[in-house]
């Protein structure tokens, strides 16, 4: 989506992005498709996102064929995404990420985990992710700056 339709989409749903969620929207379509490629998702891979707002990467993703388990914490979105991408292999979970229990992924195989993190949220959630075995083989997540230089510090 683009800015003005991202703009547009907000108003229609009378969504405003909430500040203590640290919502922001992806709306570069060539780094969209670049994450999803990087991913090298495949009709086998399950792939688990975290914070998808308005489905920039959970589209690209089921055009891939893979089945997507979208975390959003935001019912509203949780319901637009439910309504605007009605497909038979999305399933939305409309909870809080960092309350999600990691090990229900072990009943899946080729899960890879994108994501859009949220700065004020992101160091938890990479260690929830990271802290115990876990069955992810790949993850391509977009940070801030400030973040992932912390993180390559």
């Amino acid at each position: 989506m683009k800015l003005s339709e991202i703009r547009t989409t907000l108003q229609k749903i009378r969504v405003s992005p909430v500040k203590t969620l640290g919502q922001n929207f992806l709306h570069d379509q060539n780094l969209a498709r670049w994450i999803v490629d990087q991913a090298k998702i495949t009709p086998d891979d399950y792939v688990v996102e975290i914070g998808p707002g308005l489905g920039a990467l959970t589209k690209l993703a089921l055009d891939k064929g893979a089945r997507v388990l979208a975390i959003e914490k935001d019912t509203r979105l949780a319901s637009f995404l439910r309504e605007r991408l009605l497909h038979p292999r999305l399933e939305v979970l409309n909870t809080d990420a960092l309350n999600f229990d990691v090990q229900i992924l072990f009943s899946h195989r080729g899960v890879k985990l994108l994501a859009n993190l949220p700065y004020n949220i992101s160091s938890q959630l990479l260690l929830k992710f990271v802290k115990y075995p876990s069955p992810i083989s790949l993850s391509v997540l977009m940070l801030q700056n400030e973040m992932a230089r912390r993180f390559s510090a």
